[in-house]
């Protein structure tokens, strides 16, 4: 089984499952697209994900990330502009 899902900028792969031979085991993996030009996402950004668990802790970490990175950016743009 394969199944790929784009939405916006971001998107998973799922592989393995039930049609697979007997040693695959149902993953997925996030992705986002690498550039404005991509129809799909494109670039992982997870490692394998293999339970709802793993999934809830990668993007809850990734959220806290881009809410961190959200508040420099704006520090640093309020720093650059002029007075």
């Amino acid at each position: 089984m394969r199944l790929e899902e784009t939405k916006g900028r971001f998107g998973f792969h799922l592989t393995g499952g039930v049609d697979e031979p007997p040693a695959a085991s149902a993953n997925v993996q996030i992705f986002v697209k690498s550039s404005a030009l991509s129809r799909s996402a494109d670039l992982a950004i997870s490692p394998h994900l293999m339970s709802a668990v793993e999934i809830d802790q990668f993007v809850d970490e990734a959220i806290a990330s881009l809410q961190e990175i959200r508040l420099d950016a704006k520090a640093a743009l309020a720093g650059a502009a002029p007075s």
